[in-house]
């Protein structure tokens, strides 16, 4: 119906037309009272809890800003972390209200700067939804969507409830405003659903009455009026609960009951509908946002086109118009155009004429007028007066000026000149690098050639023992059972070496591709030493002893463990030696840089450095290791104590 599809757009394109005036020395002088109070407690916890329940007692304007920055200003003073993640939260909230993008982004980014201090998600994450509603008002849909996409994903991982709930709610009001109805609707149902007993009473009524919206796009009384009433009840039993809150509710009550008559309205019971609308009008007040006054109006005129009462539809209308027109040149007009199809339905054509040609004229005067204030900044950008002047004074200095631009040019000059040079020798150091980088290319390619020789060498040693003595061991007839012994020791040993090999290589290839990630947890270093050293001199043909020796008794830090226990395992276990090995590991605090600083002295890693290439390839994969984690490894095949490796791993 057309006048419905008029009244909608009347009430979307209306964004804060005006407010309630209220008188600024009386809210100033309730404020300061308040303030005085607070101040008079100390400065603990105790000024902090009382500044906090004001600050939710009065989340409305012009109340919020007020009291949301001072409990935010008073936690930084006292560097109470709990209390600064709420004072950011209430101040996030107020601009999410007024859809301010860049405040509200820039809260959200506070609140997420708290979390790792208060340790909890929820109000981040609340927020940072909000954001994506934002877009959303803003047509930005796409950036609405892979914001909330992006909250759902981190707190479904966080495990916050909240975060769920509003990431849920803001992909629906995306879909809602792309016209992606059931997409919408489904995303609703998923945000229902996941509302529990924690769930914050403010986002399970978001989603309830972005329900009801949707359901009344849809045409789907019955789901509209159950979730209507949901809404309804639960709104009531937080004002019961807390009286004091009124007015935090006061906007959602009036949208409550404004659905309300909607529904009704729509089918035909009207005396209902007027009843609702009787309840709207006892919850307005210079508190309820100017939106939702407008909201009550615009249904109010649509009752009494509805029910043929034009009279009071025209009466309203010329009421109402007079606000609107300060404001909102549209939206004025797209009342006085309503104004005229009242008068048209109540058969009255001569004043509906009327009132259409009194719109034009209107329209016409709007367009086409400038305001005096608009013709100041005219002047004030134009600078009329300083241009005549200048005028003046420019006619009066040619010579200065001739002057001026000689000296100019001249500096321009020297500095091309300068930065000539400055090109040419950057140039030079460019074809440097690029003739170092082209040395350093040709050498790597020959070290890979080298390596490829050496790999094949070392690979074709065990297999030729493991090949061979196979070979020797199928003419088993010829053979003592102790030849045959020795011969499958010897191809076990050769196999092992050989796999441990081929490992070894593809563990290192894979690291240095990033094919394989170390994972960060915090482990107790020393104890890990303790127990590990223990069961690897307790292990069958370890020839390797390994003693402790360190004042620390423990020292946490964050690493990757199993590799950190593959590295303890090269460092004191080995079964291929005959040698037998007295290993001293050496561990203590190098204060001044926040280091731990190992020592294994006389270990068959460091002897077989260049002996072994699995051994090399070992101590290559603990290098990247130790290096990734931001410490150092080095070792020393010729130390005086006997070969050594010496690494360094930081606490943090």
């Amino acid at each position: 119906m057309k006048k419905i599809i008029v009244l909608t757009y009347f009430l979307f394109s209306f964004s804060f037309l005006f407010a309630y005036a209220w008188k600024d020395d009386d809210t100033l002088a309730f404020c300061d009272s308040l303030m005085r109070e607070i101040e008079q407690l100390p400065a603990n916890t105790s000024r902090l809890s009382h500044l906090q329940r004001v600050a939710y007692l009065h989340q409305y304007p012009p109340y919020n800003v007020f009291f949301a920055t001072r409990l935010y200003d008073e936690a930084c003073s006292q560097g109470n972390a709990f209390y600064e993640n709420l004072g950011a939260y209430f101040l996030a909230t107020c601009y999410d209200k007024k859809h301010d993008l860049d405040s509200l982004t820039y809260w959200v980014d506070k609140l997420e700067e708290l979390v790792p201090q208060v340790g909890k998600y929820d109000y981040y994450l609340e927020q940072k939804s909000a954001i994506s509603r934002v877009y959303s008002s803003k047509q930005m849909i796409e950036k609405a969507v892979h914001t909330a996409k992006e909250v759902l994903k981190e707190s479904m991982e966080q495990g916050s409830n909240n975060g769920i709930v509003a990431a849920y709610n803001s992909l629906a009001c995306a879909y809602s405003v792309s016209k992606r109805s059931d997409e919408a609707l489904a995303t609703l149902h998923k945000g229902y659903l996941a509302c529990n007993r924690h769930t914050k009473l403010s986002l399970n009524i978001d989603i309830l009455s972005r329900m009801v919206s949707q359901y009344g796009d849809l045409r789907k009384g019955d789901s509209l009026l159950y979730y209507l009433k949901e809404m309804d009840s639960r709104l009531t039993n937080a004002v019961k609960s807390d009286p004091r809150t009124i007015n935090n509710w006061r906007d959602v009550m009036v949208d409550c009951q404004t659905k309300y008559v909607r529904y009704y309205m729509n089918v035909k019971d009207f005396p209902k509908a007027e009843v609702y609308i009787g309840k709207a009008k006892e919850l307005l007040n210079e508190f309820v946002d100017p939106v939702y006054w407008v909201n009550v109006k615009l249904m109010e005129i649509q009752f009494y086109g509805r029910t043929q009462e034009y009279d009071k539809g025209v009466a309203l209308i010329d009421e109402v118009a007079p606000i609107v027109e300060k404001s909102y040149v549209s939206t004025f007009e797209v009342l006085t155009y309503y104004k005229s199809l009242l008068l048209r339905d109540k058969g009255d054509w001569d004043a509906s004429i009327e009132n259409m040609k009194y719109l034009l004229h209107k329209q016409d005067s709007l367009n086409v007028t400038f305001s005096t204030s608009q013709l100041e900044q005219v002047k004030d950008i134009y600078h009329i007066d300083e241009l005549l002047m200048e005028k003046q004074k420019i006619a009066n200095t040619n010579y200065l000026r001739a002057i001026i631009i000689l000296a100019i040019l001249l500096v321009l000059v020297i500095l091309f000149y300068v930065y000539t040079k400055y090109l040419s020798k950057k140039i030079a150091q460019a074809e440097k690098k690029a003739a170092e980088a082209a040395m350093l290319t040709n050498a790597d390619n020959q070290a890979k050639e080298r390596l490829k020789l050496e790999i094949s060498h070392d690979i074709r040693t065990p297999l030729n023992a493991v090949v061979g003595f196979a070979e020797i061991l199928t003419d088993a007839d010829n053979l003592d059972e102790e030849s045959k012994q020795a011969y499958n020791k010897i191809i076990q040993e050769n196999a092992t070496q050989l796999l441990d090999y081929v490992n070894n290589i593809l563990e290192l290839s894979r690291l240095e591709s990033g094919k394989i990630k170390y994972t960060r947890e915090g482990c107790e270093f020393i104890g890990l030493f303790r127990e590990y050293i223990a069961v690897a001199n307790k292990t069958e043909r370890n020839c390797i002893q390994s003693e402790l020796r360190t004042d620390l008794k423990e020292q946490m830090i964050v690493t990757d463990k199993s590799r950190l226990l593959l590295l303890l395992e090269s460092l004191t276990t080995s079964t291929i030696d005959t040698e037998f090995f007295h290993s001293v590991i050496t561990i203590k605090l190098l204060e001044g840089k926040s280091l731990l600083l190992v020592q294994v002295v006389n270990t068959p890693l460091a002897k077989e450095r260049f002996e072994n290439k699995t051994a090399m390839i070992r101590n290559e994969i603990n290098a990247h290791f130790i290096h990734h984690f931001g410490g150092y490894y080095k070792v020393d095949a010729q130390a005086k104590h006997g070969p050594t490796i010496t690494f360094a791993y930081p606490l943090s």
